[in-house]
């Protein structure tokens, strides 16, 4: 498992016979009443969302050269 903020990374490693498998876990969060589930807290203003998203876009990013360097190894 490989931790950054809301998200994280799940690795299975590949064998000869069986590639290898990722998954992408949601870990922080908030339930609406409604059941909805959000991954940034309320934000007030443009900048405050705009900080979220890039927080987001920044992890993902992770994710993406984690992911890529995983199924180079496989």
């Amino acid at each position: 498992m490989h931790l950054f903020g809301a998200l994280e990374l799940e690795i299975r490693p590949g064998t000869p016979d069986n590639p290898a498998g990722l998954k992408i876990a949601l870990l922080r969060y908030t339930r609406g009443e409604d059941g909805r589930l959000f991954i940034t807290p309320e934000c007030a203003s443009f900048a405050e969302i705009d900080g979220q998203i890039n927080s987001l876009q920044d992890e993902l990013d992770e994710i993406r050269e984690r992911a890529c360097r995983a199924f180079q190894a496989a």
